[in-house]
């Protein structure tokens, strides 16, 4: 048995219990469904980080299938296995279908589904059929909460575990502001999150065809509000999407991709009023989270914005100067590799058969407001 204590420093403070447990000293593998930009570009490099970083304490052990639709796609990620990773690609099972995977043992791995929201119900499902029982599920969890209810019942039915990618709620940053919430001891009565990217490329070129902007960053910031506020009560005040626009020159005629520009959502939690913006065709990228209180408290986060850089800047102002301006109390950096904490701890629930913090009850709230957001904001279906 190897105790996790090695590799808590993966994880934020607010998530040390994880490290009281013990593992067993061989890892959960990883089949990985949908191997595309989530499944070749994310999951498999943050796993391998979390298996190196955590050396002979890691719950991850090793990936040992891949499924795409397209036999292009388990070609490209065999490639990227061997070559990046030192793996060989006789010891992993390629197939197009979960039913076709042969020689992985599902009572030790886990199954990463990364195809499109709209598909994964189907996806859960499949792997269910398959004999598997611990899945992990790329953000949104679903397209709308009919799904979500659906992949509930699957659950329900076949005794699955699933855990939801929510990276942000294992941010060391938004741990700060949730210990900020409970040091002050009420919840601000203002909150506002804003990510914005030049998402103009691929975009224009229709690499990914999300429905809208709501389907991209703003699941992550939705997911992050729910959970800083722990808001019993939600509602939806206001939801808009603009278009975006774009062209090199003048004298060009402008591009205009429907609801891929800006998305807003305004949302009564509780006590606290959320502003979420999302801009996918902004010139810089910005992921700012701020908390503000009725007692002239506030707190500002600066998360990553890059996948190179893990440092979070996290400001606490409180009281007044004398010219009338808040003062600064704190400035902290933080190391904030969030996907590398997000995978590690749950890896580590599955094989403690610990429940998980981003599940189907808290991620059907999400898909519900960002359903609500939708509709209000006249997004076509």
């Amino acid at each position: 048995m190897t105790d996790v204590a090695t590799s808590a420093r993966l994880l934020p403070a607010n998530l040390c219990h994880v490290s009281e447990v013990t593992m067993p000293a061989q890892g959960l593998d990883a089949v990985i469904v949908g191997v595309g930009r989530a499944g070749l570009g994310l999951h498999i490099p943050v796993l391998e980080k979390v298996r190196h970083h955590s050396a002979a304490a890691s719950p991850f052990g090793a990936v040992v299938g891949l499924v795409d639709a397209v036999e292009a796609g388990t070609r490209r990620g065999l490639h990227r296995l061997e070559y990046d990773y030192g793996y060989d690609p006789r010891r992993i099972s390629c197939a197009t279908s979960l039913a076709e995977l042969k020689g992985v043992d599902p009572d030790h791995t886990v199954v990463h589904i990364c195809t499109p929201a709209h598909d994964h119900a189907s996806a859960l499902r499949a792997a269910t059929e398959a004999g598997f029982r611990r899945i992990i599920v790329e953000k949104p969890c679903a397209a709308n909460t009919a799904e979500v209810d659906e992949m509930r019942r699957i659950a329900d039915q076949t005794g699955a575990g699933i855990a939801v990618i929510n990276p942000y709620l294992y941010s060391r940053s938004v741990a700060s502001c949730k210990d900020k919430i409970e040091a002050v001891g009420r919840l601000p009565h203002y909150l506002e999150f804003e990510m914005s990217k030049p998402r103009i490329t691929p975009t224009l070129a229709g690499r990914s065809k999300p429905e809208s902007v709501m389907d991209v960053e703003m699941p992550h910031q939705i997911a992050t509000a729910l959970f800083l506020t722990g808001a019993q009560r939600y509602r939806l005040l206001r939801a808009e999407v603009r278009h975006m626009h774009y062209r090199e020159v003048d004298t060009e005629p402008c591009r205009v991709v429907p609801n891929m520009g800006v998305g807003i959502v305004v949302l009564e939690l509780d006590d606290c009023i959320a502003v979420l913006v999302s801009s996918l065709d902004a010139l810089t990228r910005t992921r700012v989270l701020k908390l503000r209180f009725p007692n002239s408290e506030h707190i500002e986060a600066f998360l990553p914005v890059t996948g190179d850089d893990h440092t979070s800047v996290v400001i606490e102002y409180s009281g007044r100067n004398t010219d009338g301006s808040t003062e600064q109390q704190r400035v902290a950096k933080l190391p904030d590799d969030m996907l590398a904490r997000c995978l590690f701890d749950t890896y580590s629930r599955f094989a403690t058969d610990s429940p998980q913090i981003s599940d189907l009850t808290f991620n059907r709230k999400v898909v519900d407001v960002m359903d609500k957001a939708k509709t209000f904001a006249r997004i076509r279906r």
